[in-house]
């Protein structure tokens, strides 16, 4: 594999780990700290039974701000919190697989 391949692969790798753990962190504390909170985002009531999360469904409710509208004012400060966080960790992610693929296209195996 080329070098230029291998960093970007790698690179891309990293983002994606690095989000999920910090996307699974933001769910399981806002489900446990902020339930009413946890019911606004419409994420599903049980999410350990093959429930399907999506990273980008939770990312629009952040980055459109709907946490405002919730009249758990705690649990919308909790989401005003971590939305920069949240939010640079997609958006780096996304980046960073544009650049894997860009890197293969261009650069080969």
């Amino acid at each position: 594999m080329k070098w230029i391949t291998t960093i970007a692969c790698v690179s891309f790798a990293v983002t994606i780990a690095a989000e999920t753990v910090v996307w699974t962190m933001f769910l399981h504390r806002l489900r446990n700290r902020y339930p009413q909170q946890w019911l606004h985002a419409a994420q599903p009531l049980v999410w350990q039974d093959r429930t399907l999360l999506s990273a980008r469904s939770t990312m629009m409710y952040l980055s459109n701000r709907d946490y405002l509208e919730s009249l758990d004012l705690d649990g919308a400060h909790y989401c005003g919190r971590y939305r920069s966080l949240l939010l640079a960790t997609y958006w780096l992610t996304v980046a960073a697989g544009m650049a894997a693929l860009t890197a293969l296209a261009f650069h080969g195996w």
